[in-house]
């Protein structure tokens, strides 16, 4: 149970827009450090630093496929991701994005699985439906809410809010079926570089984190590069 609530929808970043609509087929990277990998607002690597990176490839259609990898503190200490999707307007102001993701943990391939997901935006506000059939180590049904209204500041500075309500089809936290939480986060960019603070939440308690601190409140900064 304790390695579960550590591992907890260990994906690393991905909550359902990967790629801007592209005017043109391009190929992208990025890498970045962060004194704490938070998912979901859960640590995935017990409140110690991370090291990330990865690649997309976004076509003229809106069609976009990638990868991404993180290091973790459980199974083998490594996660990859892949995933895919098509990013498109219903409005003149209306966009989507929908899509796949499958959260690889190699030499623990029973912990594996494949999650789907819907994103609806409007200006700065935007809100996604995540869906996965057979959850993380086996753990069923499990569907995941987000809301998220962005600010642009002025002079490279940004401000994200965000809600998110994780729902499983069972007890997976003690007697908890569902949990949520919170961040708001500070982002800059200087130098060719982007830096983030972060300030992250959720409403379980440490007895229900399998007595961890995985799930109390932090603050995370991070370090980015484009590629």
């Amino acid at each position: 149970m304790k390695k579960f609530t550590k591992a907890l929808l260990a994906t690393g970043l991905m909550t359902a827009a990967f790629a801007a609509q592209a005017q043109e087929s391009s190929f992208s990277g990025n890498v970045a450090l962060t004194t704490d990998y938070i998912y979901r607002g859960i640590s995935q690597t017990s409140g110690g630093p991370a090291i990330q990176g990865g690649f997309d490839w976004a076509g003229d259609s809106g069609f976009y496929l990638g990868t991404w990898a993180s290091s973790i503190t459980f199974d083998d200490s490594i996660e990859i991701d892949y995933y895919g999707g098509f990013t498109g307007s219903l409005t003149d102001e209306v966009d989507y994005d929908i899509g796949f993701l499958y959260y690889d943990y190699p030499g623990m391939s029973s912990d594996d699985f494949l999650e789907f997901y819907g994103v609806l935006s409007y200006g700065g506000l935007s809100g996604s439906i995540n869906y996965s059939d057979d959850f993380y180590a086996g753990s069923g049904k499990a569907w995941f809410y987000t809301l998220d209204y962005g600010f642009d500041l002025g002079n490279d500075f940004g401000l994200n809010l965000h809600y998110g309500f994780q729902d499983f089809d069972q007890n997976v936290f003690g007697t908890e079926d569902s949990y949520s939480e919170y961040n708001i986060s500070l982002s800059k960019s200087y130098g060719g570089l982007d830096f983030s603070l972060m300030y992250t939440d959720t409403d379980l308690s440490k007895t229900n984190c399998g007595g961890s601190s995985d799930c109390s409140s932090t603050i995370v900064f991070t370090i980015g590069k484009s590629l």
